[in-house]
């Protein structure tokens, strides 16, 4: 096999195996499941590793293949409790993003949101008033909160009231978003439940 063809096999089977490790053991972490999947495969080559989309990619595959009617059931139940969430959040202009929003999430997802405050003491005093559990945690430097929910966690970033109107509904780095509106529009549509 020539070494490009090689190359493309080793990642392709990297992005197989850290999505299965993702899927069966809640792995969230996309560079620790990367390494783990090149472990078990012998494969030391850190060029090879594929990036998160082709592991998002195979998710979806892995989904589909092995648990299509249980991932649909799962996927539909972690938006409708993500659009209650949303509801809830309203007066912080919270949208949705995520595995849960682009149909890779398995049942150990969090449900992640992006809001807006003016501070993030704001949105902390509002969880305390509702009687939310949850803890402070950091996402990739910013503020957040994980809230313990049941059936998923929800995984919010706090985000500066003033950029609100800078982000708009898609971000610089592609990342897709949507808010209540839009996702109720998303499970009312038959056969968009899988993929955004």
């Amino acid at each position: 096999m020539p070494p490009t063809a090689r190359h493309g096999h080793a990642r392709l089977r990297i992005a197989q195996m850290a999505a299965q490790l993702m899927a069966e053991h809640g792995i969230r972490d996309y560079a620790f499941a990367k390494r783990k999947a090149a472990r078990q495969l012998g494969i030391s080559d850190t060029q090879t590793l594929p990036s998160n989309d082709e592991i998002d990619e195979a998710l979806r595959s892995y989904h589909a293949l092995y648990r299509p009617d249980e991932h649909g059931q799962v996927l539909r139940a972690q938006r409708e409790q993500a659009l209650s969430v949303l509801r809830a959040f309203d007066r912080f202009s919270p949208l949705l993003t995520g595995a849960v929003l682009d149909g890779t999430a398995s049942d150990h997802a969090h449900i992640e949101i992006e809001l807006y405050a003016d501070a993030s003491k704001e949105f902390e005093q509002f969880l305390i008033n509702e009687g939310a559990s949850f803890k402070v945690a950091d996402r990739n430097g910013r503020h957040g909160y994980l809230i313990y929910s049941d059936p998923a966690d929800i995984m919010v970033t706090v985000l500066p009231l003033g950029s609100l109107h800078a982000h708009g509904r898609a971000r610089a780095d592609g990342i897709k978003r949507v808010n209540a509106e839009q996702l109720n529009r998303l499970l009312e549509e038959p056969g968009r439940i899988e993929n955004v």
